[in-house]
């Protein structure tokens, strides 16, 4: 399942992430967390790599994580500053909205998990290559036939850059890095545009 594409569920819940990550942006405290999730895509593209987006997802746990501390340490402190006036009766607004902030932090890092890590993880030898929301795959050198592969590319050839090619072409043959074959080929093809 892993070199599979996202089916549309799992592009749901990618997409959900990213709408419930809009708010958060919108106070200025997401955006941190939200570039390190696109950073960590954008690197995964380029370099086809999955570790990218587990780092940023990482890097995401730990930046909510500091913030979730910082709310519950606020908090404790709103209640034993609320504890020594003995004022119970009337909860303080800075207590409430500190244990607001800590609960949408826990709800960010199990939304992280559920709707981003999950579903990118389960198919993360297809994302790497081909991208979230690909769902056919990305034609690579690879997957030229050998007789599709012109071995010469380029203008036509000058006499003296044909001689440096076929030098070139020897060199790699006597280093064992082509066949005979491939080299009498490459030979023919260098002749003939001379």
């Amino acid at each position: 399942m892993s070199n599979q594409p996202l089916n549309s569920s799992d592009q749901s819940k990618i997409l959900i992430f990213g709408l419930l990550m809009l708010p958060s942006i919108g106070f200025l405290v997401g955006v941190i967390p939200t570039l390190f999730l696109a950073f960590g895509i954008f690197m995964m593209k380029k370099n086809e790599d999955f570790s990218h987006v587990t780092t940023a997802a990482r890097n995401f746990r730990g930046y909510v994580s500091l913030i979730l501390v910082g709310c519950i340490i606020f908090a404790a402190y709103c209640a034993t500053t609320l504890n020594a006036e003995k004022s119970w009766d009337r909860m303080d607004d800075e207590l409430i909205v500190s244990l607001i902030f800590a609960g949408i932090c826990m709800a960010y890092l199990v939304f992280l998990k559920l709707l981003f890590i999950n579903p990118l993880s389960n198919h993360s030898a297809w994302v790497e290559i081909n991208g979230i929301f690909a769902t056919k795959p990305k034609k690579t050198a690879n997957t030229v036939a050998l007789g599709e592969v012109d071995i010469i590319k380029g203008e036509k050839l000058k006499q003296y850059s044909v001689a440096d090619e076929l030098i070139k072409w020897a060199k790699l043959k006597e280093d064992g890095h082509i066949s005979e074959e491939e080299f009498n080929d490459a030979r023919k093809k260098l002749l003939k545009r001379a």
